[in-house]
């Protein structure tokens, strides 16, 4: 199917009466957000806002919320996920077989359909801005409270690479503003882009930075797969697309996916970081994050007449869980390819992407640890420390049934167990544990104490999913 760029999945929302759109002024602290937190729950419509005060572009957001994938140019989610398991199914065992091999060269030939296209941009598309004329507190970056300490960009697209190499990782993940020429990163300990910027400390290499912001909807949708680590971003946006990325080269060798409006390139020097700010996640609290890395602006692409955009933070009514509850159901068919015994799945908004919530059929308790501790390593979420297991009739994506269910089952000297971080992980500058919990029913619980800190995850867990 073809290649969506994201003016014209908008464009397509707009055509199937999907946007709704506002004339009156709105100021983007506290108050845009609040404006397209009502609207899109109330209307399942993306928000268009043409007026922001002091910003000089219109705002779109809720462009995934409550939409079908279809409508974006990505096929309904049944034909994401059979593009999604081609490509697993292609490595399960080494072809042995005279036919096999043919039906591996068939996959081969599917596969290379789906590889990134170096394109030519028509210079009249875009506007490449840079020097004194970089000024980022033009667009309508977002802030929630009052008490967040910057203006962010929420759903982005990052792009990260050493300056030395030339492959990079992508993510998706807040973008704070600075100043007219500087930007922050809110990095998870646990991201890929932590990694790639410990790697540069250590190295004294600086990282080549750059920001999509209204990428593509398959762009967008890969970048959040951090747990698919063996495959190329542009290679896995292109088979979750059905369709070959277009990618074009910058001066610097920077291959630049092609779709977005805004495109944000800089440079990150080794050390050079601010202090963790306060931003709001999607449990409610205000969150005072690890120190940030600072990105220095050297240019910005700009689509001719583009519409900036960034999603909201809320637990139900924003694009980042859209894009999630999207994201589980490809990560539910990888897994129950490896553990037959999980019925479902949700990596839960309510507690910030902190808890995935599993629903098994009958198991053994180790067969139970093996997946939880396999889900921990995987890179689910950044953010993700606990994983719970429920029975088959718990509905994981209610945080009410979880919680009954934690509290009808859960012994914490028994069910709970606390895994310390490793020897050399960022874990230990934040004590971070991690924990998995068994909150089935089952009979067959092995009776293993686990102490105080358990007991204590516990009682942050409840506390947690508790509205």
């Amino acid at each position: 199917m073809p290649y969506l760029t994201f003016s014209e999945a908008v464009k397509r929302l707009e055509e199937s009466g999907k946007v709704v759109a506002v004339d009156e002024e709105i100021s983007a602290e506290v108050e845009a957000p609040l404006v397209i937190r009502e609207l899109a729950s109330s209307t399942g419509k993306a928000v268009l806002l043409r007026r922001i005060k002091d910003k000089d572009c219109a705002l779109v957001s809720g462009v995934y919320y409550r939409k079908h994938p279809q409508l974006l140019g990505l096929g309904n989610l049944e034909e994401i996920k059979q593009r999604y398991l081609s490509w697993l199914f292609m490595f399960d065992s080494p072809p042995l077989e005279q036919v096999d091999k043919l039906s591996a060269m068939a996959s081969i030939a599917w596969l290379s359909d789906h590889f990134p296209k170096v394109v030519s941009v028509s210079p009249g598309e875009f506007e490449v801005v840079q020097g004194y004329d970089l000024d980022v507190t033009r667009f309508p970056a977002l802030k929630h409270s009052t008490e967040e300490d910057a203006l962010y960009i929420v759903n982005p697209v990052v792009l990260l690479r050493l300056s030395r190499l030339k492959s990079f990782v992508a993510v998706s993940l807040p973008v704070g503003v600075l100043d007219e020429r500087t930007l922050f990163l809110v990095v998870p300990p646990r991201s890929r882009a932590s990694h790639v910027l410990s790697e540069a400390a250590s190295s004294r290499d600086k990282v080549v930075a750059a920001i999509l912001v209204g990428a593509s909807p398959s762009l967008q949708l890969a970048a959040g797969m951090e747990w698919v680590s063996s495959l190329d971003f542009l290679l896995l946006s292109g088979l979750l697309a059905g369709s070959r990325v277009p990618v074009a080269r910058l001066v610097d060798d920077t291959p630049l996916p092609l779709g977005a409006d805004v495109a944000l390139i800089g440079e990150v020097e080794p050390g050079d970081s601010r202090p963790g700010g306060r931003i709001l996640l999607e449990d409610s609290y205000l969150a005072q994050e690890a120190p940030q890395p600072v990105v220095r602006l050297r240019r910005m692409i700009l689509r001719r007449n583009f519409t900036f955009y960034t999603s909201i933070i809320d637990r139900e009514a924003s694009d980042v869980v859209e894009l999630s509850r999207w994201r589980d159901y490809l990560l539910l068919a990888y897994v129950r390819r490896l553990y037959p015994f999980v019925r479902d799945l949700r990596v839960l908004p309510d507690d910030a992407f902190r808890t995935i919530a599993i629903s098994v059929e009958h198991a053994e308790i180790k067969e139970l640890l093996k997946l939880g501790m396999f889900l921990l390593s995987l890179g689910v979420n950044p953010r993700l420390d606990t994983v719970i297991f429920v029975d088959r009739d718990v509905d994981v994506n209610s945080p009410s049934e979880i919680l009954r269910a934690t509290l009808r089952n859960v012994d914490p000297d028994k069910d709970v167990i606390s895994l310390p971080p490793k020897a050399g992980s960022r874990d230990l500058e934040t004590e971070s544990y991690d924990a998995i919990i068994n909150a089935t029913s089952s009979r067959s619980k092995a009776a293993v104490k686990v102490g105080d800190e358990a007991s204590s995850r516990l009682r942050e867990l409840i506390r947690r999913l508790t509205p």
